[in-house]
């Protein structure tokens, strides 16, 4: 079972939030919070892969997802969690099933748009990585971020993700605009 110890920490300086933060690995029960998460990330970032009306998950799918998420013993799925309201997600996924690529994951983050540059991302960051870097069947961890999403970029260097290359219009959104996208990795 791939599950962290819950830790508490507090949000940026300045931040509006009186109150901290935690940590932790994800839970069934978390479904309908994370779903509303998700739904408002993908309303207000121009940097996810998922347009909002792709996004159809019921509640159900992701109780589902959560617990095989759980169950996966080289899968990790965190939130960040202030007061009842998840204010980010991170999840480690194996993305191909194939034990050749049993090293290696694929890191994915999203955090609400009122607590990013709070330090939610950067402490999401911290708990996967430890996790991936203690971790015996890991060495590997990758991402893909767009080349425009400059903060998101500049968070994956300050933890040692070298740029593999980027993929000049890598991504096509609706209104035609093509957008690059940087590939990146970290040895755990």
């Amino acid at each position: 079972m791939a599950r962290v110890e819950s830790t508490t920490h507090s949000f940026r300086a300045g931040h509006a939030a009186k109150s901290g933060f935690d940590v932790r690995s994800a839970e069934p029960d978390d479904a309908a919070a994370m779903l509303d998460c998700a739904r408002e990330v993908f309303r207000t970032s121009p940097y996810l892969l998922t347009s909002p009306d792709e996004f159809t998950l019921t509640e159900e799918q992701e109780r589902e997802f959560i617990a095989g998420m759980l169950s996966h013993p080289r899968q990790l799925l965190l939130v960040a969690v202030s007061g009842e309201r998840v204010v980010g997600i991170l999840d480690l996924r194996q993305t191909i099933p194939r034990r050749k690529a049993r090293h290696r994951v694929l890191l994915g983050m999203s955090v609400r748009e009122a607590y990013r540059g709070a330090g939610v991302g950067t402490a999401l960051m911290e708990r996967a990585l430890g996790w991936a870097k203690a971790h015996p069947d890991l060495a590997l961890v990758t991402l893909e971020v767009y080349a425009e999403n400059v903060r998101a970029v500049a968070l994956y260097r300050r933890f040692g993700f070298v740029e593999k290359g980027t993929l000049p219009g890598g991504l096509i959104h609706d209104d035609g605009s093509a957008w690059d996208q940087v590939e990146m990795f970290l040895r755990v």
